[in-house]
Parts: structure tokens; C-alpha cells; sequence
């Protein structure tokens, strides 16, 4: 492995820990060819096969196995030595990477992130937008802005609010008929289903309790294009508040539903929690946060 450029190992590191290149390239922010040129030029280089590929994805080897563990280890070391150093940044610039949800980044956070940059020019965001959780402790990000019932142990930050999702149809369909009744237009109605991304979520434990799969005319793997597809009338789907509420072009056919309450955190690690930059953009994004609480729990009044 003589003259190996070290940043291979995150992208074996990446596929191990993610099954896949398509998951692994989501992560790492590239295309999956590349993460696949990147680990057979690898394998080539070296004389080993670091993984076997089946259908079901990438499996890792022995000899796999053994540089993923070593490679962590230098991971977690960097990532420490990196952490102490912004830890100990005392200024208001520099960069900050922020990851969050479509949905979340759709419906609330643009303004509230633009407002925070016009107050702090010299603090260049990077904005992550993905389902995948990222992991701060590799500094993967340096805050998120989540949807979560409990947080990691090891990430810090504040609750900010609780976080509900309700029924909807297209507008269109529902406006001409009475509140009252629009929940029975549950009983025979076609379904935007969730997608693979989502299927943990509160949200996909519900569908799977509620909604049969026959009844499912297509799925999505983001709320936002879930919203998009309710309101070209292709069916029914459970969606956060914050965006079905706010939507000129859906309307709810049942209240917020318990099932699929969760709550929104702020989070960083906390070896970075005292930078400037971090402490800075934490504390004004939870108070952002809080004064939109009524749309995130569902309690707004809805776009007419």
C-alpha cells in the first residue's frame, strides 16, 4: 500500500458500514461510479478483493475487515485531532457544515439559515441535505438538525420542538367535500407509500399498521416529493405538518395523528459545542426553531 492517498479508506469505510455504493456515494456526496472506480482501482492496485458483490449489495471480505478496522482507528484519531481544533476556535468564521431534511430545509429552515448568514457573512454554511443520518461524530457534519425520539448519546444540543405529520389529499379533489367527511375517503383510497429511505420512520411503521400494499399506487423517498405527487392527485399520504399545512395544493384529511409524533432536535458533538461558530448557529437556529413550533406540532392554521 505504498503511497496509498489515504481518502480511499473513507470510501471503504463508507461501503462496508452502507451495504452499497448507491448508499455509500450518498453519504460521501459523490456519484456511485466514482465510489466504484475508487474501490477497484483499490483492489487492482493492492492484489485483494475488499468486497463480494451480490444482488443484495456489497458483502465485505476478511481482508476487508481488517482494513475497515484499521482504518477506523485512523479515522476516529483525525476526527478527534479535528474536533479538539474546532473546539478551541474561539471565531465567528470559517466554515460550518449543516445537515438536515428536504422537508425541514423546504418548509421552515431556508429563511431562518439565510438570516443567519446575513447576521454572520464570514461563517460559510454547508448545507447537507439528505434522509441519511450522518455521522457527527466523524464530523460527517457539524450540526444536524433532526427529527428524533431519543438523539445519540453522544451528541449534545436542545429539543426544540415536537414534530407532526397528518393525512392528505390533493386539494382539488377534497375541497368539494365537508370536513367531517374526509376521513372516510381513507377507506378505499389509493396511497403515495414511503420509500426504502423513510421505512424506519415513524412515519413507515404507521403505513405498514395502516395502509395495505395493494392499496399503494407508488412510493417516494423524500416527504417533499411525496407532497408533490399528493398533490397531482396520484393518492393519499402521511406528511409532516410543517409542509402539508403551508401547501397551496394539499389538504388534511385527518387531524395530526399521535402514531407518528416525534420531536425535532438540534445536535452537535460535544467536543465542538463551545466553537463560536457552532454555539452561535445552535443558539439561533433553536430560537428560530421554537417561534415556528406552532407549524411543526400542527397547530397553525392552514394555507387556504
Amino acid at each position: 500500500m505504498q503511497n496509498t492517498n489515504w481518502d480511499i479508506f473513507r470510501y471503504v469505510i463508507a461501503v462496508a458500514e452502507a451495504g452499497s455504493a448507491v448508499a455509500a456515494a450518498e453519504r460521501l456526496g459523490v456519484n456511485a461510479s466514482t465510489v466504484l472506480r475508487r474501490i477497484s482501482r483499490f483492489e487492482d492496485e493492492n492484489g485483494i478483493r475488499l468486497f463480494e458483490r451480490h444482488q443484495s449489495g456489497y458483502r465485505p471480505t476478511a481482508a476487508c475487515a481488517a482494513v475497515v478496522e484499521a482504518a477506523r482507528d485512523i479515522e476516529q484519531s483525525v476526527a478527534g485531532i479535528s474536533r479538539d481544533l474546532l473546539g478551541s476556535d474561539f471565531r465567528l468564521e470559517g466554515g460550518l457544515t449543516v445537515t438536515t431534511t428536504d422537508s425541514l430545509l423546504f418548509s421552515v429552515l431556508a429563511p431562518m439559515i439565510r438570516e443567519f448568514s446575513l447576521r454572520h457573512p464570514r461563517i460559510c454554511l454547508d448545507i447537507s441535505v439528505t434522509t441519511t443520518r450522518l455521522n457527527l461524530t466523524r464530523q460527517d457534519a457539524d450540526v444536524a438538525i433532526r427529527p428524533s425520539k431519543q438523539p445519540p448519546e453522544t451528541l449534545v444540543g436542545q429539543r426544540v420542538s415536537g414534530l407532526a405529520f397528518a393525512v392528505y389529499g390533493s386539494r382539488e379533489k377534497l375541497a368539494a367535500i365537508a370536513p367531517a367527511k374526509r376521513s372516510g375517503q381513507m377507506d378505499d383510497a389509493r396511497w403515495v407509500g414511503i420509500g426504502q429511505a423513510l421505512t424506519g420512520s415513524m412515519v413507515g411503521n404507521w403505513m405498514k399498521e395502516n395502509v395495505p400494499a395493494e392499496r399503494i399506487a407508488m412510493t417516494a423517498d423524500t416527504f417533499v416529493a411525496m407532497h408533490d405527487c399528493v398533490a397531482a392527485g396520484a393518492g393519499l399520504a402521511a406528511l409532516p405538518c410543517c409542509i402539508g399545512d403551508r401547501s397551496r395544493y394539499v389538504m388534511r384529511v385527518t387531524d395530526p395523528l399521535p402514531a407518528m409524533d416525534t420531536s425535532l432536535w438540534v445536535l452537535t458533538h460535544a467536543d465542538i459545542r463551545n466553537a463560536a461558530r457552532v454555539k452561535a448557529f445552535m443558539e439561533y437556529i433553536a430560537r428560530a426553531l421554537r417561534s415556528q413550533s406552532d407549524c411543526l406540532e400542527g397547530s397553525a392554521s392552514q394555507a387556504q
